[in-house]
């Protein structure tokens, strides 16, 4: 009996790292791909994982083979096709930590899983069944996924689905959106990202959009990760707000919304759906953001992943910053110029402890000069100094809002 099954998309993801020195970009070969990034995270938690999909007989899907392997993740239901090689991404990762892809995979191996070849085993001993929407995109994947949906609800599974909106892969976003609705309508547990809830709902106000995806559909636990301001979790009538783990050691987003819907899976495999407190999701969601945020400072996904001592110590770690910093002070300042973003960063980063930027639902890290650019510096923000220090007064007063 497995813990958590998941079916999908297994493949490389080729993650730019550095430039030769002729100015060529390097590319790294990570093994990944959602579903499996999502069992890697629990099985460094310590659950038991199966994994259900298909790669291609070649280097690249024997390498995939060999990792899920060593990462503990079973291969009972994992295919070989002889025919068709293994999908491959392109990572490329832009100024801000935004990332590109783009796909080789028309088609690949994962898409060819059929119907017929679901280990419904797995299945039948599983506690949770997670897939995504990269599995719809095309016949006879597509297939197969629903069957594998349908046949984990009929057998009473916790179902928990995460959209992982690729729009490359989709012939039009007519057809994404209703792949999504289908997931979102067989889920228990939605984990979806603010540009994909503002994207399926046309909402720009979170709560307005989880109303939407509520009404069409009976999901307990809805999860939205506003990346580097954080997550909210929506379940009964609580709406529960977690405060990001920002780093200044942040390389690489690929597998930090895959280890966040890894760690409330885990969560959740402990303490159920039912009957959650605000208590339990301030719990689920710190829990989830320390590992997210952890995954971010390091290369690929699935070879990534923390440990439970690993996060645990950065939230033990954080706690004590947090109790240390009880002189907290807030400010609000402008900004309105290159030069004076320049000069701001750069009093901020002799003032100790954590210095953060706050408007509407973002947070920045105000020592990070590409993190404020992506504000609008026109506008008043909210200046944080979690460890307030009276020497630090006449900085401030040049920045104040007159």
């Amino acid at each position: 009996m497995f813990d958590v099954v998941a079916l999908g998309e297994l493949l490389i993801d080729f993650i730019q790292s550095g430039s030769s020195t002729a100015g060529n970009p390097l590319f790294e070969a990570n093994p990944g791909g959602a579903p499996c990034n999502v069992l890697a995270m629990l099985s460094r938690l310590g659950y038991s994982t199966a994994f259900i999909g298909k790669v291609g007989e070649d280097y690249f899907g024997r390498l995939l083979g060999k990792t899920i392997r060593e990462t503990g993740i079973s291969d009972e239901g994992l295919l070989y096709d002889r025919n068709v090689n293994t999908t491959l991404a392109l990572v490329h990762t832009l100024e801000g930590g935004d990332r590109e892809f783009s796909f080789y995979r028309k088609p690949g191996a994962d898409i060819m899983l059929t119907e017929k070849e679901i280990n419904r085993k797995l299945i039948d001993g599983c506690r949770v069944f997670h897939f995504g929407s990269l599995s719809l995109t095309n016949e006879p994947a597509a297939t197969a996924t629903k069957a594998a949906a349908a046949y984990a609800k009929s057998e009473g599974r916790l179902i928990s689905f995460d959209p992982n909106l690729r729009e490359p892969l989709w012939e039009c976003g007519e057809d994404a959106k209703a792949a999504i609705w289908y997931g979102i309508g067989e889920c228990d547990v939605l984990k979806i990202a603010d540009n994909e809830i503002k994207w399926l709902t046309g909402k720009e106000d979170y709560d307005e959009g989880v109303r939407m995806i509520r009404e069409r559909s009976n999901i307990k636990l809805v999860n939205v990760t506003l990346g580097n301001a954080g997550s909210l979790a929506y379940y009964m009538d609580q709406k529960v707000y977690g405060k990001p783990f920002l780093s200044d050691r942040t390389i690489d987003t690929t597998g930090a919304g895959d280890t966040f819907c890894a760690c409330v899976i885990g969560f959740l495999l402990e303490h159920g759906l039912d009957n959650l407190t605000q208590a339990d999701l301030e719990r689920m969601l710190s829990f989830a953001n320390a590992a997210a945020s952890i995954v971010t400072t390091r290369k690929g996904a699935i070879r990534s992943m923390p440990d439970r001592e690993e996060i645990n110590a950065l939230l033990a770690n954080y706690d004590q910053n947090q109790e240390e910093a009880n002189n907290a002070r807030s400010f609000d300042i402008i900004l309105g110029s290159v030069d004076k973003v320049k000069a701001f960063v750069n009093d901020m980063s002799k003032i100790e402890g954590d210095v953060l930027l706050c408007v509407g639902k973002y947070v920045i890290d105000a020592k990070s000069i590409m993190g404020i650019f992506s504000l609008e510096l026109s506008k008043p923000l909210r200046l944080v100094i979690e460890n307030w220090r009276d020497e630090y007064t006449t900085v401030i007063e040049r920045y104040l809002r007159q």
